[in-house]
């Protein structure tokens, strides 16, 4: 069973490059918790810059940013997008929160992420259906 997952990082409508995992898709609210230190509140850039630094060796490939129609994308325009096992991960850096859009899922949902570590901000987010 493939266990890959595609992470991006928003702040608003700004949207970052997706970072391709192809293993380890799974554990990905665990490693986003891992790099908050190295994320930037205010830059999905500098965001995937810091998890590429943090996890050199897990990246498979850089994706491009999706069109600018994504902030009303539902699960079936990411399942077009990505749609591998874990599927595609948002991770919004104003509230703090990651969505995920998992295979096999009808709708997004917020994971529970720990980013209290990310740079000037605590917070905990608690899963539930977004």
């Amino acid at each position: 069973m493939r266990d890959e997952a595609l992470v991006h990082f928003h702040r608003g409508a700004d949207i970052s490059a997706g970072i391709h995992l192809n293993k380890y898709g799974g554990t990905v609210p665990a490693l986003l918790a891992s790099a908050a230190p190295r994320l930037d509140r205010n830059s999905p850039g500098k965001s995937v810059a810091g998890f590429c630094a943090s996890f050199f060796d897990l990246i498979e490939d850089i994706r491009p940013a999706p069109t600018s129609d994504w902030p009303q994308w539902r699960f079936t325009q990411w399942d077009d997008w990505f749609g591998r096992i874990n599927g595609t991960y948002l991770v919004d850096l104003e509230k703090l929160r990651v969505v995920q859009f998992p295979m096999y899922q009808t709708h997004g949902r917020i994971v529970q992420c720990d980013l209290s570590d990310m740079p000037g901000r605590l917070s905990l987010v608690h899963s539930r259906v977004a």
